[in-house]
């Protein structure tokens, strides 16, 4: 199956990563969200992400000629021609839940209907939508249009073309893709990732170290490029607490409660990067400042 027809519902910061690698390997895009301020941002988000890349030469066409293949609009009517629906909304199942269930009802019945997330078990989603068989998991890796990782999993009823499809798909938008093989919740790198920034964040925590040495250690030691609580900064300390939240409370027995280090940081709106601090501070541009701890 070709999937060419791309449905992306939620135009946050994933989800307008998402359209854009799609166009640029030539598919159309719907990116759909029922915030006109949130496709407005990921209009902005997307046109400066396009201009850097086709400046570093490693977007060969124009940034107007990718732009022009994303339509962006705040009702799902696209999603009736639709070859691939892409949900990007909240790392909880209350809030994919409805979303999945809608979009089942105007889907073709040949679109696959993939869920984008980090942790949430692929069965529970499948649950969603009359036909589970078309149902797969898909975890992207922040920034989307830059980090060449893309988790596919399969639930226990999704087919196998299904899989073979999205696999397919992710390579024609330049990914690396790992085939999940069992649907365990957090998957395979959010299993790896989050037990080391977990233990780094509690390190941090009891003072045994500080943000610099942590992460300075892990690539100076181990050949990292980015240590532990860089990455969570890069992730989204929000994104983070959700996925760890979800893999404890769904597996307890696997993975330990997030610390109040990380709960305290997120109550205080430092979700790392994307506000301008976390555990580092960023200036406008991304760019790090230094440690804020």
């Amino acid at each position: 199956m070709v999937l060419n027809r791309v449905a992306v519902v939620g135009a946050g910061f994933m989800g307008a990563g998402i359209a854009q690698v799609a166009a640029q390997a030539g598919q159309q895009v719907a990116l759909i969200d029922l915030k006109e301020a949130a496709l407005e941002q990921a209009r902005r988000d997307i046109a400066f992400s396009l201009e850097r890349l086709h400046a570093k030469g490693i977007v060969s066409e124009s940034p107007d000629t990718v732009m022009a293949r994303i339509a962006c609009g705040t009702t799902l009517e696209a999603l009736r021609t639709a070859d691939l629906y892409v949900e990007v909304v909240f790392e909880r199942i209350e809030h994919k839940r409805p979303v999945l269930e809608e979009a089942d009802a105007l889907l073709p019945d040949h679109a696959i209907v993939a869920s984008n997330t980090s942790a949430i078990p692929i069965k529970l989603l499948g649950e969603c939508v009359k036909n589970p068989a078309r149902v797969v998991g898909t975890h992207f890796f922040s920034p989307v249009p830059v980090n060449p990782l893309l988790e596919v999993i399969a639930g226990p009823e999704t087919a196998d073309a299904t899989v073979d499809a999205v696999v397919a798909w992710g390579e024609q938008i330049g990914k690396q893709v790992l085939r999940v093989k069992k649907d365990i919740p957090g998957f395979v790198m959010n299993r790896l990732v989050g037990a080391m920034s977990l233990e780094a964040i509690r390190l941090l925590e009891a003072g045994a170290a500080s943000v610099e040495d942590i992460d300075g250690g892990l690539r100076t030691g181990y050949g990292f490029t980015l240590g532990p609580l860089e990455i969570a900064d890069l992730a989204g300390l929000d994104v983070c607490l959700h996925a760890f939240t979800n893999i404890y409370e769904m597996d307890p027995g696997e993975l330990r409660e997030p610390p109040e280090l990380l709960k305290r940081l997120v109550a205080e709106g430092k979700h790392g990067r994307k506000t301008g601090e976390g555990f580092y501070r960023y200036d406008d541009r991304g760019r790090n400042l230094g440690p804020a701890l």
